[in-house]
């Protein structure tokens, strides 16, 4: 409990020295970033209670950002680990919560898999985002299941202004091709962004190849009243070598999996004068996966080989009533139905109705108080209500600002978790469709303080979450060695995220986050698998010179728990440095050509991020864009 006090505690003193130092000025140098994912409905971040980190369009391209596990990277609290080099296995888990229990989501509509319960970042590039907005802490109230960790919505682009387009290409090491192109713009009353991409990489080791194809493109038409209806779809089809029999160095040469994935929604967004307005979102994802492993090159066998489906249609209605300037209520429907695959083994499909009701009251300016509930009726597993409450106090003369919230979330079973049949007959089925949901119960408590006219900004919050009914894997007959998931678990998670930026002058801005996590699983006694108890994330940006920009990270994660056989996965230290030069400017057409230069791992460290799975070695890569 000392933690959370002491957090506080700096914060009001901040607060009353900086009042009595009467030396900060107003934020006349940078806009307030915006959060639509906290409330559902468009929000500075200085009103929100819970903690919220956004990646704006801007930074993705100034810091040369090629994937959003890469931009996820620098956040506090988040924790990105790939299971080898590029396009293998990625995951994102937040303040202790796995990847199963972070909720993920395109324009707001759910991607993660059904199936296995988490989505794999690997595939995901930069392509045509607006920003990348990241609420940490349980969000159940808002989104329903998975929410127990977080919520990650990354948003797509909304076309503005004269229609403008991009090509870039780059080349690399490890064989490494990256072709890019996106055009946006407005022509009223239609708004467009488009954008493709295609990424070939030859790999680090034998059958370490990774391809990728990208599509996004969103439309929007403005309607009266500024309302709009608006399209986006995305697509991809990916190819991965997998290297690995189990781990490394036991490699196998011929396993391989393709990845295809597509998302269409349509959303219609209408005021109807300034109390009320509404928005409809209608969406379906899709995605496939097909694994293969022939025997090897001189042995002889039968082909490993499954194929899974996952399909997701979903309906939901938001009604938004503003009561002049104090008050908003917001109340919504939802209705979910999923489909999950496994080619000659299951095949299940469940549906989901959900309501919830949230209220934000707005009092003179500086207090912000945020408070809701839900229901959600699932056609296997049941009913759970989830409340939440945030508040966010402003000392506007100070710079100051507090923060705390408190809520409960779930973690649904997953199809496998449900329904997988028995591995061989003596064995009942792995699957248990009397589970019931995880569950949790956390809360957070924090401030933020500007100084120097807003040129230094720092930060910190104190976090526990408490897990409950965690599915785990329990042997049920020791005689024939049989498995069956299980609500066993009890878990609990806490620690510190602080955060800090400093712009010393308008050519340098220098970055930190720090988290510490401590977790450890109450049926064991030993920390949760996979979470560094320690994780530092340093930047800077620096523009000498007009035309030059140059960057640089430094990443240092600590040791972290693997396995009571296996120990601890040693700590790395990573980094990183780039540079874009401006070529050419206003040529024609050509508004820019730039010389972009990335080397990851610049000191060549020898880690993995995932025990059993080394992370490359020094990889650049050098490219050409062009602004038109």
């Amino acid at each position: 409990m000392k933690g959370w006090r002491i957090v506080v505690q700096v914060g009001v003193v901040l607060g009353f020295l900086a009042e009595a130092s009467q030396s900060f000025g107003q934020d006349v140098r940078r806009v307030e970033p915006v959060t639509v994912t906290a409330t559902r409905i468009e929000e500075p971040l200085e009103r929100i209670g819970a903690s919220v980190s956004v990646i704006t369009g801007e930074e993705i391209q100034t810091r040369q950002y090629k994937s959003v596990e890469e931009a996820l990277r620098t956040l506090p609290g988040v924790e990105i680990q790939r299971s080898g080099s590029l396009g293998k296995i990625t995951t994102l888990k937040i303040r202790g919560a796995g990847a199963s229990q972070v909720q993920v989501l395109l324009d707001g509509v759910r991607v993660k898999s059904t199936t296995s319960g988490d989505f794999d970042f690997a595939d995901l590039p930069i392509d045509a985002i607006e920003r990348i907005e990241v609420v940490r802490g349980p969000q159940s109230t808002l989104y329903g299941a998975d929410a127990i960790g977080g919520v990650v919505n990354i948003i797509t682009k909304r076309g503005s202004g004269r229609p403008s387009a991009f090509a870039s290409v780059e080349a690399g090491n490890f064989e490494t091709f990256r072709e890019r192109v996106a055009a946006s713009g407005a022509l009223d009353p239609v708004n467009f962004t488009l954008g493709a991409s295609r990424l070939d990489f030859g790999g680090q080791f034998r059958n370490d190849e990774h391809s990728n194809t990208y599509l996004v493109g969103r439309v929007g038409v403005d309607l009266p009243n500024k309302g709009e209806v608006s399209l986006v779809a995305r697509y991809s089809d990916a190819h991965r070598g997998i290297p690995f029999k189990t781990v490394f160095p036991n490699f196998d040469p011929n396993r391989e999996q393709n990845d295809t994935f597509t998302l269409l929604t349509g959303e219609w967004r209408q005021p109807w004068g300034e109390i009320y307005e509404s928005q409809l979102r209608l969406s379906t994802v899709a995605t496939k996966l097909l694994f293969r492993d022939p025997p090897d090159p001189g042995t002889t066998g039968v082909t490993s080989r499954s194929e899974i489906e996952v399909k997701r249609r979903e309906a939901d209605w938001l009604q938004h009533f503003h009561f002049a300037k104090a008050d908003t209520l917001t109340v919504g429907v939802e209705y979910r139905e999923e489909e999950g695959r496994n080619k000659d083994t299951f095949s299940r499909t469940t549906n989901t109705k959900s309501a919830f009701i949230q209220n934000e009251l707005r009092l003179f300016d500086r207090f912000f108080l945020t408070a809701g509930v839900r229901y959600d009726d699932n056609s296997v597993f049941g009913s759970e209500t989830t409340p939440r409450i945030a508040a966010s106090y402003l000392l506007r003369s100070t710079g100051t600002r507090l923060k705390a919230s408190w809520a409960e979330g779930f973690r649904a079973p997953t199809f496998n978790d449900l329904f997988f049949p028995a591995t061989f007959p003596p064995c009942p089925a792995f699957g248990n469709p009397d589970l019931r949901p995880e569950s949790s119960r956390s809360w957070d408590a924090g401030f933020e303080q500007k100084l120097w006219e807003n040129r230094l900004r720092f930060g910190a919050t104190y976090f526990r979450n408490d897990f409950r009914d965690l599915i785990a894997i329990a042997l049920v007959d020791p005689v024939n060695f049989c498995f069956q998931a299980q609500n066993v678990g009890r878990a609990r998670s806490r620690g510190v995220e602080v955060e800090a930026s400093l712009e010393p002058t308008d050519q340098l801005l220098l970055t930190l986050a720090y988290t510490y996590t401590e977790t450890e699983d109450l049926t064991t006694g030993q920390p949760l698998r996979r979470f560094a108890p320690n994780r530092w994330s340093l930047a800077a940006v620096w523009t000498p010179l007009d035309r030059l920009t140059l960057t640089g990270q430094v990443f240092i994660v600590s040791s972290q728990f693997e396995s009571a056989a296996v120990g601890r996965n040693p700590g790395y230290t990573r980094v990183d440095v780039g540079g874009n030069y401006r070529l050419l400017s206003k040529a024609g057409p050509l508004e820019s050509l730039e010389l972009q230069v990335k080397i990851e791992n610049l000191l060549d460290e020898d880690y993995e991020e995932v025990r059993g799975f080394p992370a490359l070695g020094t990889y650049y890569t050098v490219g050409l864009r062009a602004t038109f």
